[in-house]
């Protein structure tokens, strides 16, 4: 289905006075305790949204467990944490791997005894062989080389509601596209798809990481994105909305959009 150029840039007119609805709506004051942690960290991993039960030593020093949803890791010196909201009490939390005595991936109901393990098969980050001396997985390698890429798809995907298989066979097909020499499994990688619920911020740090990259990966990414947009056939409001938001973005860094706005 055409989407008129005028539509395309009137949506983005319209889409700067509109708040996207978050999957969760927090808090995102940080800490004082982990202000000077976050200031002089390495970002290693963000722009997802993965849900997980952790058990971990709080700065009190109590046990606790609680469902997270896991927005980004980060690396400290020698030590990683993990940044995200406590889903029981719609809060912040900054938690160090270190702490943690068991992580259970609330997707597949997995548990990790190790958390290195957790964030190495399940999120793709590549531990250094002081934490986990075992290799990636092709899997893992996937999620890692395509992370940002994937959240920005499956953002798009849950757009309209209805996270349609169609759509999450474009972004299997994505991906395998952009790491045709892994040989992974694309059962455990549609798994990992429907346990993705990215929101707005999400994509957005996701997308502008991409957009670093430059157009060897920008490029296939909007092609991409128009696929899943078609998949189902119609283009809803939303999705529309999604398109000027991205058109604008990459008008700020400089690239022809011809490729969109002629659909």
């Amino acid at each position: 289905m055409p989407v008129e150029k005028e539509e395309i840039l009137k949506a983005a007119k319209d889409f700067r006075d509109e708040q996207f609805e978050d999957v969760l709506e927090t808090n995102q004051s940080i800490p004082d305790v982990v202000q000077e942690t976050l200031t002089s960290s390495i970002e290693i991993h963000s722009g997802i949204s993965v849900k997980a039960t952790i058990t971990y030593e709080s700065l009190s020093s109590n046990l606790k467990k609680r469902d997270f949803l896991i927005r980004r890791i980060i690396k400290n010196k020698e030590e990683y944490f993990i940044d995200g909201v406590a889903l029981d009490i719609k809060a912040p939390r900054f938690i160090r791997v270190s702490q943690i005595s068991c992580i259970t991936d609330i997707a597949s109901g997995e548990m990790y005894g190790d958390p290195y393990v957790f964030l190495q098969n399940v999120l793709g980050i590549e531990i250094e062989d002081s934490y986990l001396p075992e290799p990636m997985s092709d899997f893992a390698k996937a999620i890692k080389e395509t992370s940002h890429e994937i959240t920005v798809l499956m953002y798009l995907v849950g757009l309209d509601g209805k996270r349609a298989s169609k759509e999450r066979q474009c972004v299997l097909k994505h991906v395998r596209s952009r790491v045709p020499y892994l040989a992974y499994d694309d059962v455990q990688m549609n798994d990992y798809l429907i346990s993705l619920a990215p929101d707005s911020d999400s994509f957005s740090t996701a997308f502008h990481h991409i957009l670093r990259k430059g157009k060897e990966v920008v490029e296939p990414l909007l092609q991409a994105v128009l696929n899943v947009i078609t998949a189902d056939g119609e283009i809803h409001d939303r999705e529309k909305a999604f398109l000027a938001r991205v058109i604008d973005w990459l008008k700020q860094d400089g690239y022809q959009i011809d490729v969109i706005e002629e659909k």
